[in-house]
């Protein structure tokens, strides 16, 4: 009997470790985006990407269909070459662009800032 309560105490404490290591990390992606400069590329929008989030328990999801909450992300390669760079978007930011375009990417580390098309 006294092995179930510790086992459940185990996988708890593994739990909060986990839930704590995210935690942290997200916070020092924050930090450390926060503390870069602002940096700004001559960039082509090369993709982009729209997928719908399942924050619904499958039960929810008979009655309503997941889908209502949506992840944007963009993809942007530079002009002069070198690696392709994906960022996470908002909904206005996402339907501003269009495959193709050119224009000035700004971002901060991992954080998209803006994008500026040029004619």
């Amino acid at each position: 009997m006294s092995k179930i309560p510790l086992f459940f105490i185990i996988v708890l404490a593994i739990i909060v470790v986990a839930a704590s290591f995210r935690f942290v990390q997200q916070r020092r992606e924050k930090a450390d985006n926060d503390a870069a400069p602002l940096l700004q590329k001559r960039v082509v929008v090369s993709n982009k990407r729209e997928k719908a989030l399942n924050d619904r328990r499958s039960r929810q999801q008979q009655v309503t269909p997941a889908g209502t909450t949506m992840r944007y992300e963009a993809s942007f390669k530079p002009e002069s070459g070198g690696l392709e760079m994906t960022f996470r978007l908002d909904e206005k930011q996402y339907h501003q662009l269009t495959v193709g375009d050119k224009g000035v990417l700004s971002y901060k580390g991992s954080r998209f800032e803006g994008f500026d098309p040029v004619p």
